[in-house]
């Protein structure tokens, strides 16, 4: 799915949310036999059709099949019965508009995938569920697009001790509906998962975390072309895990003043103690309850090899940066942001070419927060560690250099 994203107006401080259309880098990861199935056979779901719920259809998928459902609203929930194989997934779809699966849920999900592999989900929403909108624990190869979770008691989509996951142009909300003692996150990927990807999402209005990253000693997850709103908060958290890029989101407007836009973290849950080799770029944080951008240890822990480039940090109501930490290590580095709350520094982290104060933005009250002719942050930037490209995909430099923050003029 290939989006242009023209211009970015975050609304969060109006108490509106405004979804961008994001580009993404890198290719939908899916076979392209959806629709028109080639790899297997359609089984069809709704009126008059061969099943009359989509369980039904999943009770007799096999390899490969593709199971085409109608839009409109099935009870029962849906309950992975079947693995796929490599290229041939067992896929669920929506044709002619949303699928949504309602239900009791509970602790297996609404959307029950549980340890079954080689499965996507486009086009469906699990709404209101009694427990999780969707659990996924020890499968490998899923894909979520264009998919949504539409309120539960616990969290949204979690997935748990999964490999090569995939979450692409979904929209979660209204989760986490019991509070701070419902159960995992809005969209939880942990507890050993590796090789995990969120794009292009929206998640926003929820009780607790947004995109949470956690205990995974070998992430490889990449959280970037998101909208995180509205939430609890952190609206992004990495919480003991290690090898995670956070670039190209937009995170603004957490609810609890403890919580801030992205936070980094290491609770006492975590076995190894530590979140190491976080690189997060290319964001704009504004508007939260908290900082921007926050380092927070539980206990006893160490937070490491941190790099934070080229962010726009504006109206956080606890600063641009904040350390709730004690202990750092590796190298860690804050380069070419602009801090428009003010200075941030700490003694654990290499900072330069960062820009203080308002540099010029087009219109920040109405969450636009590229650049003006002429403002400072414009080719003021270092080379070093910058990405080659900018929020929006523009390619840095664009001008005599780099310019400071998340937008390249």
């Amino acid at each position: 799915m290939v989006r242009t994203l023209t211009g970015l107006q975050i609304a969060a401080m109006a108490g509106v949310l405004a979804m961008p259309v994001m580009a993404s880098t890198t290719a939908v990861v899916r076979p392209s036999d959806v629709p028109p199935p080639a790899s297997g056979r359609t089984l069809t779901v709704g009126p008059g059709a061969q099943y009359a719920t989509p369980q039904a259809a999943a009770n007799a998928a096999a390899p490969g099949d593709n199971v085409q459902i109608a839009a409109g609203t099935y009870s029962g929930g849906l309950s992975i019965k079947t693995n796929g194989s490599s290229g041939m997934y067992v896929t669920f779809y929506g044709s002619g508009g949303t699928a949504v699966i309602t239900g009791s849920g509970g602790s297996k999900g609404l959307v029950a995938v549980g340890n079954h592999s080689w499965q996507r989900f486009i086009g469906l929403t699990s709404k209101g569920s009694s427990g999780f909108g969707v659990m996924a624990n020890g499968a490998h190869d899923l894909v979520f697009q264009d998919f949504g979770v539409d309120g539960s008691q616990d969290g949204g989509l979690v997935a748990l001790n999964t490999k090569n996951t995939l979450v692409d142009g979904c929209d979660i909300h209204g989760t986490n509906a019991r509070g701070t003692s419902a159960d995992h996150e809005a969209l939880t990927l942990g507890q050993g998962s590796s090789n995990l990807e969120v794009r292009n999402t929206k998640v926003h209005d929820n009780g607790e975390e947004g995109i949470d990253v956690k205990y995974d000693d070998n992430a490889q997850a990449k959280i970037h072309d998101n909208v995180v709103t509205g939430n609890r908060g952190p609206n992004i958290y990495v919480d003991g895990s290690s090898h995670v890029q956070i670039y190209n989101n937009v995170s603004t407007g957490t609810k609890n003043n403890t919580k801030a836009g992205i936070m980094l973290a290491v609770e006492e849950c975590s076995s190894s103690r530590k979140t190491d080799d976080v690189q997060v770029y290319n964001n704009v944080l504004a508007n939260n309850a908290a900082a921007g951008l926050d380092f927070w240890i539980e206990s006893s822990g160490t937070i490491s090899n941190i790099h934070a480039v080229n962010n726009t940090f504006y109206g956080n109501k606890k600063g641009a940066v904040g350390f709730d930490a004690d202990s750092f290590g590796g190298q860690n580095i804050l380069r070419n942001n602009v801090y428009a709350e003010g200075a941030v520094s700490h003694p654990s982290f290499a900072s330069d070419h960062n820009l203080t104060g308002d540099p010029g933005f087009v219109n920040p009250q109405a969450g636009d927060f590229h650049l003006s002719d002429g403002s400072r942050p414009i080719d003021a930037g270092s080379a070093t560690d910058a990405p080659a490209f900018d929020l929006e995909n523009h390619p840095r430099p664009a001008g005599a250099g780099y310019d400071i923050g998340a937008y390249e003029r």
